[in-house]
């Protein structure tokens, strides 16, 4: 077979085996910080925010700060969001692809490394098919391991063949795709060093003209994130140990790296920043390991044996992530990403050594199967591990009981579930497990606030606050728990212009300063608040919603119903958006259009008894009693502490003629809010059409008392009203 066919093949082989491992990726959820990186990032839903991409980081978009700057990775999520928006599966199909260019990319570099389409063919076809990179295919935060390999390896393929056709063209894209990878992931450092190893293991002569450019590159992005993004320091916490407690998790780690890329079983995330002992097996494992194999290398390199730049490649590849200088965890599946080429090589010029001995050529093709049938359906079976978030959480937990993050992480889709007792639980065991975990304090402050126990909740918005004062969202929800309670306006006021301080971008303060206007009836700046809050976040559903029911405050019903219906074009599941575009409809007279809104609402909450509530009074209007009443009740069901189903209820039975109902209803409404002032009006009139002119005083009284809570045309008429009983008593 020609060289020309077999690449061919080669290609096809590459691609049908990375879609077919991971096409069971597809229907993945997003998890953990998928929700920061992409479903909730301001920055990837509009073009505008590219300058923001590129200089900040990458949790900058949701609120947060961060210490890692991936602006490629960013931009990518940018490209699909305007592909699919939040169609999952875009995502997992842009991993895939770029995964399968990454296996193209290690192909087409051993082919020119080694000149062997077959070692280079296996040693892609392991890197593909491995489960060790499910980590970072099936995960889409995953995605600048692979970004960055595929840039970092096209400008070593350009490299070569630059120094050794001189041509210009490779010397241009050898930069740019250097560049590149330098923007995905700041592993990409290491690359000068991995270029020393080919010149090393190779013989070759350096080249000043392609090296040395290289090499400031990597210094100029290092000073450059040190003094401008200044993002490249860890947290404090990582510092608390020396570099001689840090090196033995190192060798630890070797350990269990060589074992997981021969059996890859038991693979998960959140392996910990433990400290290990320089007597622990594992770690002693480790160094005997990291010895014989580094000597070995040194041996076999004066027979340009693959065995000695393969050793070299692994460990070069891993020492930026070796804790010299400190780092979040002593190992991780996805760090082997880079680094498992030198393994994958190694295994692959065994195999080939074996098929060209003539007697072991069917043995050797029948193991290359077995082996990649094997490696094959584990990375299908780990995919599956991270399409439901809480089997992937529940799975981490088995390897790792003290992993804070993931006990966060399941309080969330506790809370999401309405499973509040879980929820609560959860987040105290974060919390247990690292007193600072800023998002436990927020969560368990929003789920406090949202089962009313708002000055508890204030604690933990406070503590958070305490441990990282740049969090814009935990400011916005401290302030939404001062509206809650109901006396310190002009503090939520001062929080949300605080969270708009720390963080411009964050259009859910924006959101929370409309709804402050709105209910102080500064409806204008409400309009003005929402308005750039969904200039910031184009998708913002809820901020479209809210300023339409400000529009709706001012009669521009129209402009209202404009506003609700871009809401529901970017989420159509948003139930109170129909039920408020059903409200704009009724005003406007659309009585028809109207009852399909609501209805609309109903079917997406069968239990939004605002929704039923609506239909029962417009079925009043029409003098549909029997349609309304069904429908008011309902609403009734649905919440017993609805004060304006009881009193349109009571409106129905007064249109029937049934004094004693009504008045039944109405009684109802006032003793669940004692200061509801048209039903203190409706019960005066009926009790006046039963002639009990006493109630009927006390509750006209009882309205003209309450003053602010009823109409102004209503007010007006009380004073006569109630002089007019007074004369017939």
């Amino acid at each position: 077979m020609s060289g020309h066919k077999f690449t061919i093949i080669a290609i096809f082989v590459i691609i049908i085996l990375g879609l077919g491992v991971y096409v069971n990726s597809l229907n993945n959820k997003f998890v953990w910080d998928d929700e920061d990186l992409v479903r909730n990032n301001t920055f990837i839903k509009k073009w505008d925010y590219l300058p923001e991409i590129f200089t900040q980081d990458v949790e900058a978009g949701v609120g947060k700060r961060s210490s890692l700057y991936h602006p490629l990775q960013i931009f990518t999520y940018r490209l699909d969001y305007s592909l699919w928006r939040l169609n999952v599966s875009g995502y997992h199909l842009t991993n895939i692809l770029l995964h399968i260019l990454v296996g193209l990319a290690v192909y087409w570099l051993i082919a020119i490394l080694y000149k062997d389409a077959l070692l280079s063919l296996i040693t892609s076809i392991l890197f593909i098919i491995h489960p060790i990179h499910s980590e970072a295919i099936a995960y889409i935060s995953g995605r600048s391991d692979s970004l960055f390999m595929l840039f970092m390896l096209a400008s070593f393929i350009c490299y070569i063949k630059y120094i050794n056709s001189g041509k210009p063209g490779a010397y241009f894209v050898m930069l740019i795709t250097y560049i590149l990878a330098l923007l995905c992931k700041e592993l990409s450092i290491i690359f000068p060093a991995l270029l020393f190893l080919y010149h090393y293991t190779f013989r070759k002569r350096f080249n000043i003209k392609a090296f040395v450019p290289i090499s400031c590159l990597a210094f100029i992005y290092i000073i450059s994130r040190v003094t401008i993004l200044k993002s490249f320091l860890p947290d404090s916490s990582v510092f608390s140990t020396t570099v001689f407690q840090r090196m033995p998790g190192f060798f630890v780690a070797i350990a269990n790296y060589i074992r997981l890329l021969f059996l890859p079983s038991d693979l998960h995330m959140q392996y910990g920043n433990s400290v290990f002992s320089w007597v622990d097996p594992m770690a002693i494992a480790g160094i005997l390991l990291t010895v014989s194999l580094l000597i070995y290398s040194f041996i076999k390199k004066k027979e340009n044996n693959p065995l000695s730049f393969s050793i070299y490649w692994f460990f070069i590849s891993l020492i930026p992530l070796s804790n010299l200088y400190p780092i979040n965890a002593y190992m991780a599946e996805h760090w082997l990403y880079l680094p498992s080429i030198g393994f994958f090589l190694i295994l692959a010029n065994g195999a080939v050594y074996l098929y060209r001995n003539k007697n072991l050529k069917i043995l050797t093709i029948l193991l290359i199967t077995v082996v990649s049938g094997f490696y094959s359906y584990l990375t299908i079976r780990q995919n599956t591990y991270w399409k439901e978030p809480m089997v992937l959480y529940k799975r981490i937990l088995q390897y790792a009981p003290d992993s804070a993050g993931i006990y966060n992480n399941i309080g969330n889709i506790y809370r999401d579930r309405g499973s509040v007792e879980d929820a609560i639980a959860s987040y105290e065991k974060a919390l247990e497990l690292d007193p600072k975990l800023v998002d436990a304090f927020n969560n368990l402050g929003n789920i406090y606030s949202e089962i009313g126990q708002s000055l508890r909740a204030i604690t933990f918005f406070e503590r958070a606050i305490e441990i990282d004062p740049t969090n814009a969202e935990v400011y916005n929800n401290l302030g939404i728990t001062y509206v809650d309670i109901g006396n310190n306006n002009e503090g939520a006021m001062d929080l949300f212009k605080k969270a708009i301080e720390v963080n411009p971008y964050y259009a859910p303060a924006y959101n929370s300063l409309g709804n402050l206007y709105r209910a102080d009836g500064r409806t204008e700046r409400a309009i003005h608040a929402y308005k750039k809050a969904v200039s910031i976040d184009s998708d913002y559903a809820l901020a479209y919603n809210n300023l339409g029911n400000a529009y709706r405050d001012l009669g521009k019903d129209q402009k209202a119903i404009d506003s609700y219906l871009k809401s529901l074009a970017i989420n159509p599941d948003f139930s109170r958006a129909y039920n408020d575009l059903g409200i704009a409809y009724h005003k406007l007279g659309n009585n028809q259009m109207a009852i399909t809104s609501f209805q609309d609402a109903i079917k997406i909450d069968p239990y939004n008894a605002s929704a039923y509530n609506n239909l029962g009074n417009i079925y009043t209007v029409m003098g549909e009693n029997d349609k309304a009443i069904d429908f008011l009740e309902k609403s009734i069901e649905f919440n017993s502490a609805y004060a304006e189903a009881y009193n349109n209820l009571g409106n129905v039975y007064v249109a029937m003629k049934d004094n004693q109902k009504a008045i039944n209803s109405y009684t109802k409404a006032i003793i669940i809010d004692p200061e509801y002032g048209i039903a203190h009006i409706n019960l005066a009139v009926v009790y006046y059409y039963e002639r009990i002119y006493d109630l009927s005083i006390e509750h006209c009284d009882k309205a003209i008392e309450l003053g602010s809570g009823v109409k102004p045309e209503f007010l007006a008429l009380l004073e006569p009203y109630r002089d007019r009983v007074i004369d017939e008593k």
